[in-house]
């Protein structure tokens, strides 16, 4: 995380930045919403992963790049794997944990990429 929103803030524009910033408040809050360490789903933690989301979608909307579609997507089923645990109460805590962080890799991923692709384009 600290490599691709250090990244994004050094060369990404607005859209990249804003995403970081979002990603680590997201980050920072998630420890404090967590209840009960995974045994059972976690609302806090969802609450913040959907509020992620939302501003992840309104990116991609709005932006002129295609990385922020893959990062919602990717955050959809970061989402999902919460809501899983309201139909499968039975998940072992941590099999939810590892499947639900696991998710935000691939986010990173293509805020690096997005960045990366972004502050090329721009040098040519």
């Amino acid at each position: 995380m600290i490599i691709s929103c250090g990244i994004a803030f050094w060369r990404g524009r607005s859209d990249e930045r804003m995403a970081a910033s979002a990603i680590i408040f997201a980050a920072l809050l998630s420890p404090v919403a967590k209840a009960s360490g995974f045994a059972s789903p976690e609302t806090g933690i969802l609450g913040i992963d959907m509020a992620l989301l939302v501003f992840l979608i309104v990116l991609a909307l709005r932006s002129d790049r295609f990385w922020p579609l893959w990062a919602a997507g990717f955050q959809v089923v970061g989402c999902t794997i919460h809501l899983a645990t309201f139909v499968e109460v039975d998940i072992w805590p941590p099999a939810y944990m590892a499947a639900q962080s696991f998710w935000a890799w691939p986010v990173l991923t293509a805020l690096l990429a997005g960045t990366w692709l972004e502050a090329r384009f721009r040098t040519r």
